[in-house]
């Protein structure tokens, strides 16, 4: 094995510092994108209970103030399926939206609650910019394999799918709220994802500059 010299060392140090200084901010970023979409499941339920009679917004806060991603993202796709007037293509956009923010779920989980640790047993992982992600878990298998070696650019790329979810998951709630077909904001793209066809704004009556 190479001896490492002090310039290596002093760069090795360097690289560490950096994916240090960016990790923190890159979770809290992710924190932030993921409770946006909360947010936004817990809005589109109130909107759904609002167009059926609710007439006191508060009721819903209290029902859902307790309530982590899962219960609410599948009560919501419940209270649209028993609401609304589903043809075929969106359940199509449905399945698909509700399926990313699960994903997202299970991310929020992993990035979250995982110990996060720089590696410098490893030089070659701290040269590509990989970190060590620690949490426990187990399968029906045994324990599972612990800890995992992720790029921070992985968790960028999940809090860009993040924003694009939360903007799928206002323009549904604003077809709820106006009334709008679902099928006449969404379609699918050649990879089976669902994409908007429109700005949230357009809703508004306004256009993007």
């Amino acid at each position: 094995m190479r001896q490492r010299r002090p310039k290596d060392h002093l760069l090795l140090h360097q690289k560490a510092k950096e994916l240090s200084d960016d990790l923190y901010p890159t979770i809290g970023e992710f924190a932030v994108s993921f409770e946006a979409i909360s947010h936004a499941v817990r809005m589109g339920i109130n909107d759904v209970l609002q167009k059926n009679g609710l007439r006191n917004s508060r009721l819903t806060d209290i029902l859902v103030s307790d309530l982590t991603m899962q219960p609410l993202q599948t009560a919501y796709r419940a209270l649209l399926a028993e609401t609304e007037t589903l043809d075929e293509s969106e359940v199509v956009i449905l399945d698909d939206i509700f399926k990313r923010i699960a994903q997202l779920g299970e991310h929020r989980n992993r990035i979250l609650h995982s110990a996060w640790f720089i590696d410098f047993k490893n030089p070659d992982d701290l040269r590509n910019g990989l970190l060590l992600s620690y949490k426990p878990g187990r399968t029906k298998k045994g324990a599972k394999e612990c800890p995992s070696k992720v790029k921070i650019q992985e968790i960028k790329s999940i809090i860009q799918e993040a924003r694009i979810v939360d903007d799928l998951v206002d323009q549904l709630n604003m077809c709820v709220y106006t009334s709008r077909k679902i099928r006449q904001r969404f379609s699918v793209d050649p990879h089976g994802r669902v994409v908007a066809t429109g700005s949230i704004m357009d809703f508004f009556g306004k256009k993007q500059k």
